[in-house]
């Protein structure tokens, strides 16, 4: 009886462990299937190169299995057809090489067209003709070209009126994708655009200082009242946390013991909402909080009036685009169209050689 009793358990035991080295087994395939997973995400997100090779050589696996499994079915079919399955086997390899490479070319291709939109127009043009502006640029205003080849091609550069080239060019730099830290600066000019409508004076902190803006966006000033702006441009279920209140509350103290003369208020502004605590701290802190400020259309181009009395306008990507500011009072506006811009008497700014254009 007690012989069959430590039968049972042994079998019992030999039971669980194998049930054990399974569950092992699996617990293993399945690390090993996360660990291939996410080497084969980082290769996408990793990619230093336009023509993502890893990701074509998926696409040209899976035709390849599809190919194959027909030459299968040639072979295996009931009046097989092994010559044609040979052919097609052999095919598929050939295949499989080209559809990779024509796989990398069609991503590096996309990859062109969104960073250059202009190449759509410039693709439509004489192969000739294509040949020879390719080789010849723009013939007397190459260093001027330079700043528009991200939105212009050299042929529309060359033919193009002014107002249309440069309408043109900033119709497409405003549909071409943006960073973060792009689309943060866009929506610090167009909170600073609503403050200057109301009389401020504004500083473009944030676009000109970058890394070392200390938490200051905008600084807007009206007579001797100073607000320390800072903005963010967030998903609408995202929420502003009581750092960001933290952090301009003290950017504007020490602006406040730098300029004692100005009455210095902090303000954040938000295209999401804030969260109870960072109300919390605001209340306390005495710092002004306004969320669901979406970023809406506006003009965008600045005209302004020089000291020397030059009327210039300013695009968006242009060098002192956030340097200039501009004063209604002197005749100082925005436009939304360079048409706009030129029928009021501005020309287009010159490529930079000083601050003579700024007041």
């Amino acid at each position: 009886m007690e012989d069959d009793t430590e039968s049972k358990k042994k079998v019992e035991l030999s039971r669980k462990e194998k049930d054990l080295e399974n569950r092992e087994a699996k617990l293993t395939k399945r690390e090993k299937n996360i660990q291939e997973r996410e080497n084969e995400f980082r290769l996408i997100t990793e990619s230093e190169t336009q023509s993502y090779p890893w990701i074509a050589q998926q696409v040209a696996d899976y035709w390849f299995t599809i190919d194959s499994k027909n030459a299968t079915y040639l072979r295996t079919k009931s009046h097989p057809a092994i010559s044609a399955a040979k052919q097609v086997s052999e095919i598929a390899k050939e295949k499989r090489a080209l559809q990779k490479q024509c796989k990398m070319y069609e991503y590096q291709l996309n990859f062109l067209r969104e960073a250059l939109p202009w190449l759509d127009d410039y693709m439509t043009v004489d192969p000739k003709e294509a040949y020879k502006i390719a080789r010849g640029q723009v013939e007397g205003d190459e260093e001027n070209y330079e700043k528009y080849k991200n939105w212009l091609s050299p042929q529309e550069y060359a033919t193009l009126s002014t107002a249309e080239k440069y309408q043109r060019a900033l119709d497409r730099y405003l549909k071409q994708p943006k960073n973060d830290w792009e689309a943060g600066i866009i929506y610090e000019r167009y909170v600073g655009y609503q403050y200057e409508n109301t009389g401020y004076r504004v500083e473009y902190f944030g676009a000109t200082r970058k890394k070392e803006d200390m938490g200051r966006d905008l600084v807007a000033t009206k007579g001797n009242t100073t607000l320390i702006i800072q903005c963010k441009r967030y998903r609408a279920e995202k929420e502003v946390h009581e750092n960001t209140i933290f952090q301009t509350y003290g950017t504007a103290v020490m602006y406040q013991l730098e300029h004692p003369e100005q009455d210095v208020h902090a303000v954040v502004i938000t295209t999401a909402k804030f969260s109870d605590t960072a109300l919390d701290c605001a209340n306390y802190l005495k710092v002004d909080c306004h969320e669901d400020w979406p970023l809406r259309p506006y003009p965008l181009i600045k005209c302004n009036i020089s000291k020397t009395g030059e009327k210039i306008y300013h695009l968006p990507f242009d060098q002192q685009y956030d340097n200039i500011r501009l004063n209604p009072e002197d005749g100082d506006c925005y436009v939304h169209t360079v048409a706009e811009a030129e029928k009021l008497g501005f020309r287009r700014a010159y490529r930079w050689q000083g601050d003579r254009s700024q007041k």
